[in-house]
């Protein structure tokens, strides 16, 4: 084969879907728009939404687009009334009515305190009832009797993460404060237990790179109420996090306290039981990453992609947890070495990751994971 063919089945070879140990990358339709730290949310009819993102070039955005997996393609839909990012992940939610709910986020230099509903029927973005209080980079979770609870963030105009929680009634349209957190967290996770209760965890204390946290805490619906649960083993912020099949907890990766004000990633993994609220060490991951997405596959097994380590290098890789050994083994590289992006799960059981940031550019660029 001459150098000439050579070098244009290598250039064919690469848009092909590659196999990985674990399943088969695939590069699917570009966004329309860049979008790093993006919202995610999969329609009722399994279309995904894809909304906001990082003040790109110092500003916030308002298009949204969704994907269409059968046809492969990305459509620009009716754009957010305030452009906003700081969207964690799981902060789109969907109603039990079908529409999605927006709330807070960084807009400009403040914290946000409007929220939005996206009528997937119209295709347009309506305000709905304010929050009590602004706040970015807060969790988000959907109860088991339709409201939502949100809780923590941070508040860019005094630049303290707060310990308030509220609920959001979509009913009547009102936000009510509910029971503060035990500690107040950014960067944080939640994660919506079996038996309705909501798992906060970690974060961090500080609007810095500080004052991570190993500590949980557990809301009850019945009574308003948190209560501080048993801490992790580590300290992280900006980590991935997943309901189990079994209704027990993963948590993975994460950066850490760390000398000189640098994020310092961690490898350690380790799973909380709500049984009785311990948590076990579990196999560390290949690599050490903070940032990761983490995506429950149907099997039951967690793919982990992405994230960062050392002070600006991104990760390629990928890699699945298996529940049943406890162990780490690898999914393969990504098309696309990518932080600052966003996963979601399929109807039919891939996964979806859309957005980041390379390193050098933000990125409109997807693929698709399938086992």
């Amino acid at each position: 084969m001459s150098t000439r063919h050579s070098l244009y089945f290598i250039a064919m070879c690469g848009l092909l879907a590659i196999p990985a140990p674990g399943g088969t990358w695939t590069e699917v339709a570009p966004m329309n728009v860049t979008r790093q730290y993006p919202g995610l949310a999969r329609l009722p009819d399994g279309r995904v939404l894809a909304v906001t993102g990082h003040p790109l070039g110092g500003q916030s955005i308002a298009s949204a687009e969704i994907y269409d997996p059968k046809k492969d393609t990305w459509t620009p839909t009716g754009p957010l009334n305030l452009p906003r990012n700081g969207v964690e992940p799981g902060g789109l939610i969907v109603l039990m009515n079908g529409k999605v709910l927006i709330a807070g986020g960084g807009t400009s230099a403040r914290s946000a305190n409007e929220a939005e509903l996206y009528d997937p029927a119209t295709g347009r973005w309506s305000g709905t009832g304010p929050l009590n209080e602004a706040r970015s980079n807060h969790s988000t979770t959907l109860l088991k009797d339709g409201r939502v609870l949100v809780a923590g963030g941070i508040d860019w105009a005094t630049d303290s993460p707060r310990s308030t929680a509220e609920i959001f009634d979509p009913e009547s349209a009102v936000w009510a404060l509910t029971g503060p957190l035990a500690t107040r967290r950014m960067n944080h996770s939640a994660a919506l237990l079996k038996d309705g209760r909501v798992l906060v965890i970690g974060g961090a204390s500080e609007s810095d790179v500080a004052g991570e946290l190993s500590s949980a805490e557990i809301y009850d619906p019945a009574t308003g109420k948190f209560r501080a649960t048993s801490p992790m083993h580590t300290e992280r912020r900006a980590f991935g996090a997943v309901l189990l099949r079994d209704g027990r907890v993963l948590v993975v990766g994460g950066a850490q306290p760390s000398e000189g004000g640098a994020n310092n990633q961690t490898d350690r993994a380790e799973i909380f039981n709500p049984s009785d609220e311990t948590w076990t060490e579990v196999g560390p991951l290949l690599e050490a990453r903070w940032g990761p997405s983490a995506t429950l596959l149907p099997g039951g097994k967690v793919l982990v992609t992405g994230g960062m380590f050392g002070r600006a290098d991104r990760r390629q890789s990928a890699e699945i947890f298996d529940t049943a050994t406890g162990t780490w083994s690898s999914a393969g590289m990504l098309k696309q070495a990518r932080n600052g992006h966003r996963a979601i799960a399929l109807d039919d059981g891939k996964v979806l990751i859309a957005g980041g940031f390379s390193g050098l550019r933000f990125l409109v660029s997807c693929e698709i994971f399938a086992e």
